[in-house]
């Protein structure tokens, strides 16, 4: 027998490790990604970020949320009257930027999206909120329009991928930001209508239904002291990780908080959605993000006509 023959066997045992080491990093990895994606804990955010500037340009703040864009349009920000609706838009990924269909809307300076105190026509990605895919409001501005419920809408997108309502809640980060935001919208507009758009991190997160409760109040306190005393439309949105059941505490509340007239429920998005629907079990693909839109356009129509 060679004398390298031990040699050789040690080596060809050091390959096996190696590759079963690699299997076990990859599993790991992707179990965390699991985990972790839905809750948006390190290293998540930080690669969201890193994935949006890589992928396409443009200018972010400190919340990963899109100041500037190649592209844009700028218009002559429009008067606000009795026909003009100015909408804000505030949660996590499902309502900033995350859809998979871009957007622009047809027409024209009618329907506009609005960021520090500017306006440009609107199109996906909207200023204001993170990533840099496509969203639901432009279509939903639209339909408002086509339907004849307003001439002009004014969109204000503020979403944040897989914020938790803790963040939105006063002495969360995005609440500070919110009120500084709503300011300097003051200064221009009253807000007409506002999207609640959340839950799934904290479905993910097991907040429980009584913690959802609390922090939603505490947002809805910082409308009013702002000022904002528009109706606010929420839906049911926990839909995300694996581990996702209907009927979870984070759903109750979202149902609990609707009152008709203060909160309106717009949509169950959790049941109105099927697997074709969402791009990754979580996102919206274009039928997801027409779908949404006709259900808060049906719910903005509802309401005018009961006030």
């Amino acid at each position: 027998m060679s004398t390298t023959d031990p040699a050789k066997r040690q080596a060809s045992f050091r390959v096996v490790l190696m590759g079963l080491a690699i299997v076990a990093a990859a599993i790991v990895s992707y179990l965390f990604g699991v985990y972790s994606y839905p809750r948006g804990l390190w290293p998540i955010g930080a690669l969201r970020g890193l994935g949006d500037t890589v992928r396409e340009p443009g200018a972010r703040d400190d919340f990963g949320r899109l100041t500037a864009y190649p592209g844009k349009i700028p218009v002559a920000c429009p008067p606000q009257d009795e026909r003009t609706a100015v909408i804000l838009a505030m949660g996590q990924s499902n309502v900033a930027n995350h859809g998979a269909r871009r957007e622009t809307t047809r027409h024209g300076s009618h329907v506009v999206g609005y960021f520090d105190g500017k306006c440009h026509i609107a199109a996906s990605p909207l200023l204001g909120a993170t990533s840099d895919g496509g969203e639901f409001l432009t279509m939903l501005a639209d339909r408002l329009v086509d339907d004849g419920l307003y001439r002009t809408v004014v969109i204000v997108s503020s979403g944040v991928g897989a914020s938790p309502i803790s963040r939105w809640a006063r002495d969360g980060d995005l609440n500070a930001s919110l009120s500084s935001r709503l300011r300097q919208l003051a200064a221009n507009y009253r807000v007409t209508h506002v999207i609640w758009h959340q839950g799934e991190t904290d479905f993910a997160n097991a907040t429980t239904a009584d913690a959802y409760k609390v922090a939603f109040a505490s947002l809805i306190g910082t409308l009013g002291e702002a000022g904002v005393e528009a109706p606010v439309f929420t839906s049911v949105s926990t839909r995300c990780a694996a581990t996702w059941t209907a009927g979870n505490p984070i759903a109750l509340a979202q149902r609990a908080l609707a009152d008709g007239r203060r909160v309106v429920l717009a949509t169950d998005a959790d049941a109105l959605l099927a697997p074709d629907d969402r791009t990754d079990g979580c996102h919206y693909s274009e039928a997801g993000q027409r779908k949404i839109a006709a259900a808060y356009a049906a719910a903005i129509r509802s309401s005018r006509s009961n006030h």
